[in-house]
């Protein structure tokens, strides 16, 4: 596994993004947790380069799906354990790989609330590196899953579940704190506690059948650029500290 700190020297390692030959077109996988800062700088990327990032986003799993498929992309961005079993079966370039940012569950109120709330909702729990894996390892943390059991709905499709919310269906969820969008009939109430805070780390890293390395690996240390902290933490990521 890696560590924020063994890896920041990449992070912060950049090269030049201007005087590179021609505007390129550069296919970017995602998952859902970081889209946010990822638009927003890929927008200022290409002010800056002249690339353009076409950018797909999709739960873990769906972006699990596209790589079996065979579909093309220049660079993903996913959770670290899914990037390590990437890397392992050759899927992506091992040296590009760049710690970006790191998000928790966040609760939209902590035990005594949930104890007292009519309905709670989250993700699926069987589905590795989704929000709802770690929702349900924080309750038995908590020591309150077994008596949330009668009042707890599982949605595997965060934005349904979410709307459930909106529509005062469900009292509350549990979420990465990056994937509650404000405003919609939603709030978040704060993060969980820290005793049983359950973080997520996401790294970037270069397609191994990618068509642009070179501006791809462009973008992938333009997202780890000390610049770029303003835009992951105003999605509610936490970029590596500073070095």
């Amino acid at each position: 596994m890696r560590t924020f700190g063994r890896n920041a020297c990449i992070a912060v390692t950049l090269i030049s993004l201007t005087g590179m030959a021609g505007a390129a077109d550069i296919r970017v996988l995602s998952v859902g947790a970081v889209q946010n800062a990822v638009r927003a700088l890929a927008a200022d990327f290409g002010t800056e380069t002249g690339h353009h990032v076409v950018l797909t986003v999709g739960s873990p799993a769906v972006v699990t799906q596209k790589i079996k498929d065979g579909e093309v992309f220049d660079a993903v961005i996913v959770s670290e354990p899914a990037m390590d079993r990437l890397d392992k079966e050759g899927v992506v370039n091992p040296e590009s790989r760049v710690p970006l940012a790191k998000t928790g569950m966040g609760l939209e109120a902590f035990k005594q609330a949930l104890l007292a709330a009519k309905s709670v909702v989250h993700g699926d729990p069987t589905l590795p590196n989704q929000s709802g894996e770690k929702a349900e390892r924080i309750l038995v943390q908590a020591g309150i899953l077994d008596a949330l059991k009668p009042r707890l709905k599982i949605v595997p499709a965060q934005a349904a579940s979410q709307e459930l919310i909106a529509k005062g269906e469900v009292e509350m969820g549990l979420y990465n704190v990056s994937e509650i969008p404000e405003g919609k009939g939603l709030a978040l109430a704060g993060p969980v506690p820290a005793l049983l805070q359950i973080a997520t780390s996401y790294e970037g890293a270069l397609m191994s059948n990618g068509s642009v390395p070179e501006a791809t690996r462009a973008f992938i240390r333009f997202l780890a650029n000390p610049e770029a902290r303003a835009k992951w933490l105003a999605a509610r990521l936490e970029p590596p500290a500073e070095r």
